[in-house]
């Protein structure tokens, strides 16, 4: 393998692996742990039973009995069945962790990340003093631990379901430390992401080749990140779930994926730019991609002409529905609709053509060198013409 190849070979590296973890991290963000939790809180029964009624004033014959019972028949009749004995010092310390935690002050980072949402404290259920405590009831079932001193501690059984997740909204009242337990990656394979862009090695161009200036292709790097995380990640944002976005929600998944497909072309763009050099030499002219070594000597030139290309039809007529479809877009999709870039067709002996681009959409030229091209052609008795022809693509280089 050659060192253009090689460097080429990178040049691929180093868009498909940091997209490729910055989606990763991405998804892990969003896969839900199966693992059932527990709500859990110190009773004040007396507060409870006064709180009884209180929230819209309506009653029930059940409220009204709880309401007028002395404390310890209240205590009696809602724990009833639901009641284990907790001895030992580990009940006393895990009540004691959930008070202080209760009242703002966690006594360490653990229990800092099973605070939820209104305050509530969350904790595995194979994290309780007594893991069995909660052990198979279902949702929203509640068992009571009684410890000598008089403390009384709630748990009660969170099972998380598709119907906890709302769209646009996400998940309310556990913390997400617990949902979420490879959240933890995000940032790790974010920074791997970067550090692979900027560490691999940069292909070395020396003054007599034709290259696009590395900020062009940073530039545009960055741009095709951003178009394939937005439209391929939407999903998963929207549903704060993984599975849920691929499974019953999989009809939303696709219709961004498939414009997600933009974002990868733009990837692809991104490599043919990255890895894009052409060489003026004395019998021919030398385009190198990371996806092939191409050669066109003077003497199978028929005819070289200026060019332009436009936007093809299908992406402007996307982009008007784009804009249509919201209050914004309108101008970005008349400047896609009108923007072009220019270079030149050469007609080949054999008939076949090949397009040469040299500017960006604004007119600007865009790779290092490219005046000399023109120039080059001329000398080396290539017929011209100032007839342009107008092209529908989106090819670079």
């Amino acid at each position: 393998m050659s060192t253009t190849q090689r460097g080429n070979t990178w040049e691929i590296w180093r868009r498909v692996l940091p997209v490729g973890l910055v989606l990763a991290a991405i998804v892990v963000a969003f896969i839900v742990t199966h693992e059932p939790l527990a709500r859990v809180e110190i009773m004040d029964f007396a507060q409870e039973q006064q709180d009884i009624g209180s929230l819209y004033g309506l009653w029930t014959d059940e409220q009204k009995a709880l309401k007028s019972m002395p404390l310890i028949d209240y205590v009696v009749a809602v724990t009833a069945g639901k009641t284990t004995a907790a001895i030992g010092p580990t009940w006393e310390t895990f009540a004691r962790d959930v008070r202080l935690t209760d009242e703002g002050t966690p006594p360490d980072r653990t229990w800092q990340r099973r605070v939820g949402e209104w305050g509530s404290v969350y904790v595995r259920q194979k994290d309780l003093p007594s893991p069995d405590l909660l052990t198979g009831l279902p949702d929203a079932e509640e068992r009571y631990a009684a410890l000598p001193d008089g403390t009384w501690v709630r748990a009660v059984a969170v099972r998380l379901s598709s119907s906890d997740f709302t769209l646009g909204a996400g998940l309310h009242g556990p913390p997400h430390a617990l949902v979420y337990p490879l959240r933890a990656l995000f940032f790790p394979l974010l920074g791997l992401a970067v550090l692979l862009y900027l560490l691999l090695p940069w292909p070395r161009r020396s003054g007599d080749i034709i290259a696009y200036d590395r900020w062009r292709v940073v530039l545009g790097d960055i741009m095709g990140l951003i178009l394939t995380v937005v439209f391929v990640t939407m999903p998963f944002l929207i549903t704060s779930n993984s599975a849920l976005a691929v499974t019953e929600y999989w009809g939303l998944t696709l219709v961004f994926w498939l414009i997600g497909l933009l974002g990868v072309w733009a990837v692809e763009v991104g490599i043919s730019a990255g890895g894009l050099q052409m060489m003026i030499l004395a019998d021919r002219l030398v385009r190198i991609t990371a996806w092939r070594h191409e050669e066109y000597a003077y003497m199978d030139m028929a005819l070289v002409q200026p060019a332009i290309q436009v936007a093809p039809k299908w992406l402007i007529t996307a982009s008007w529905f784009a804009a249509l479809s919201g209050r914004r877009g309108a101008g970005a999709a008349l400047l896609g609709a009108q923007s072009e870039t220019r270079g030149f067709r050469i007609t080949m002996k054999d008939g076949s053509l090949v397009h040469i681009w040299l500017t960006d959409q604004m007119g600007s030229v865009t790779m290092r060198g490219a005046q000399a091209l023109p120039g080059a052609l001329a000398a080396a008795g290539v017929p011209m013409s100032t007839e342009s022809v107008t092209i529908r693509g989106m090819s670079v280089g």
